[in-house]
């Protein structure tokens, strides 16, 4: 096995032959746990271990800093001017080729519609130019999206106007720019409207108004495209640009600007004057399969445990990767059933919505070669019945999450390689029917949490450069107006934990909690114990029970025997101890109860449990 792996080797690519060798130095690993821990996903101090071999390749020839001179730059997009036709003509051409790239060359072109009328049919929408045909009367809004050889993309808009007579006038469309968070002392910031244009070319005049917030402030040319504004102070403000054209038709947006205090740093960790609970865990029922890294969720009165990161197989001595075993709990009735996802798999995104349970994606292998999955598995308790979907890419380690009657299945890795995504599978529930968006960033490990009647998509790992590339972008998704933005975490979170609770979101990573108060847009920081990590997809994730929020640690290294308890009324911490460690269990708060299953107790992976506990403090 070994040699043929060698010789096939010579054949692949740079790429591919650190994929054969990877495999090659895992086959060779003993004991087999060791093997185990190479492969699995080492969420501790902030840090997402698979392979060394991933990050020599991306850096073979190269400068691993993204600032140095030998990084990879992004392209620069340009979808050319803004068109107007006049009815009869129904089609308009669409102009990339102004797009370059500094230090390569454009490998991938893609145009797609982003706002406008129904009725449309672009030609060629993955070539620098595309034809537009079919149009209507309305304004339509295209954007061009240009990836480089070294997979980095860029993206530009433009848009075309048609009226089904000739007018002599269009009205112009206000652009205020994106929203903004400073930490005081900084007090100034750039109000930036260069973006609004106008159909015809003829913006007049701009005027910058503050139409919320604290009194203090002044902006320096209100008058301008292009202002700053000086001595904020904290508090949520909102401008508005007004723009106007040569005719006198104007049009209107804001911006939000948080300015958040000036609070000295507090320590990386903090365990002073925390006060020590003792901890239990009750065994309460046993699983129908012994596994480690499940994918839960809870709907109705049901609990479900689905699939696996490892599983224990009757007569071996190791385990196997990934599992098709489900376990169902009911809590009302006290009773156990069990089923089988339609394939198997570990590393699967678990959301419910309504009285349904969807498991989608994964991932099958040994983290050399990864077979990824488009399957959805759907469970509907109301019936105890189960249906297949399928997302329109097959990938792993992905965000889910629901508000109203939408479920979002958001980014994910994409191939074996760890490339990530940024699709966003959208499906509604009441029309049963799919639809697709994209995140801002191609990312993997994002929280999702849903408040507010909105989703926000935060931090993960970037494209390509999971292990050393975090990010602090959040992406919002608003159900009541269906419309999408961006925020950003006050800094990266590579695989956070998130959970809310009344208008607060509480993302955990390393030894951080960031606290978003989604009403003020404003967040505060507070600090864990110790360095924690969290794999949603592996079942571990924040937990609330009688009004206090677990970060309970699932390190399959060392294990944990210490887990933070956050109470929200007091706004106070404390520190739970369990009698022994516990290593790669999932968590799940259902019924005002904490249900931990599966994992190991002994840091030994051909060891590994199928009991389920109540985790009592």
């Amino acid at each position: 096995m070994i040699k043929s792996a060698t010789i096939i080797s010579k054949t692949f690519t740079k790429k591919q032959s650190c994929k054969v060798a990877r495999a090659r130095v895992i086959m060779q690993v003993k004991p087999f746990s060791m093997r185990i821990i190479i492969l699995l996903i080492l969420s501790f101090a902030g840090v997402i271990i698979f392979i060394s071999c991933k990050k020599e390749y991306s850096c073979e020839n190269c400068n691993s800093n993204p600032s140095s001179a030998n990084a990879n730059k992004p392209p620069i997009a340009v979808a050319g001017a803004d068109q107007i036709v006049i009815l009869p003509i129904d089609s308009v051409s669409l102009d990339g080729t102004s797009s370059s790239d500094t230090d390569g060359t454009i490998s991938e072109w893609h145009w797609t519609k982003i706002s406008g009328p129904a009725s449309l049919n672009i030609l060629n929408a993955a070539s620098a130019k595309a034809v537009a045909k079919g149009l209507a009367a309305g304004t339509y809004q295209f954007e061009l999206k240009v990836t480089d050889n070294g997979g980095l993309s860029a993206k530009d808009t433009m848009s075309v106007t048609v009226d089904a007579v000739p007018v002599t006038n269009h009205p112009p469309v206000a652009n205020a720019g994106a929203d903004q968070t400073i930490t005081l002392p900084i007090s100034t910031i750039n109000l930036d409207g260069s973006g609004s244009t106008d159909p015809d070319n003829n913006i007049m005049s701009y005027a910058w108004t503050k139409i919320s917030g604290p009194s203090s402030l002044n902006i320096a040319n209100a008058n301008a495209a292009q202002t700053q504004v000086n001595n904020l102070i904290q508090g949520v403000y909102q401008f508005e640009l007004k723009v106007t054209d040569a005719g006198g038709l104007f049009a209107t947006d804001t911006v939000n600007i948080t300015a958040n205090s000036s609070s000295p740093p507090s320590p990386p960790c903090d365990n002073s004057n925390r006060p020590v609970v003792n901890a239990q865990l009750i065994p309460f029922g046993t699983l129908s399969q012994a596994r480690l890294g499940m994918a839960v969720a809870t709907a109705g009165t049901k609990i479900v445990f689905a699939g696996a990161a490892l599983s224990a197989v009757s007569g071996s001595l190791y385990p196997d990767y990934g599992s098709r075993s489900v376990d169902v709990y009911d809590w009302s009735t006290q009773t156990w059933t069990t089923a089988e996802l339609s394939e198997k798999r570990s590393d699967i995104a678990a959301v419910a919505a309504g009285n349904k349970i969807f498991f989608a994606g994964g991932r099958l292998g040994d983290g050399a070669f990864d077979l990824l999955f488009s399957t959805v598995d759907i469970y509907d308790v109301s019936t105890d019945s189960w249906s297949v979907a399928t997302l329109s890419q097959p990938r792993a380690y992905i965000a889910a999450a629901a508000v109203g009657n939408k479920v979002f299945f958001a980014g994910g890795e994409k191939d074996w390689d760890y490339n990530t995504s940024d699709k966003v599978d959208i499906y509604d529930i009441s029309s049963n029917t799919w639809s697709a968006q994209t995140l801002s960033e191609a990312r993997a490990f994002i929280s999702a949490v849903s408040v507010n009647n909105r989703v926000y998509f935060a931090g993960g790992h970037r494209e390509d450069r999971w292990y050393t590339n975090p990010s602090d972008r959040i992406d919002i998704y608003d159900n009541t107006t269906n419309t999408w933005s961006t925020s950003s975490l006050s800094q990266p979170m590579g695989s956070p934990a998130g959970i809310t609770a009344g208008q607060n979101i509480y993302w955990a990573h390393n030894c951080k909690v960031e606290i978003k108060n989604v009403n003020t847009g404003s967040s505060s920081i507070a600090n864990l114990f110790s360095p924690g990590g969290w794999l949603i997809v592996h079942g571990q994730n924040a937990v609330i029970k009688d009004g206090k929020i677990i970060f309970f640690r699932h390190d399959y290294l060392g294990g944990s025997d210490k887990f933070d308890i956050y109470d929200i009324a007091t706004n106070t911490w404390s520190i739970g101890v369990l009698p022994q460690r516990i290593y790669g269990a999932s968590i799940i708060a259902a019924n005002n109860t904490i249900y931990l299953a599966g994992g190991t107790m002994n840091g030994s992976f051909t060891n590994i449990s199928n009991q389920v506990w109540k985790l009592e403090f």
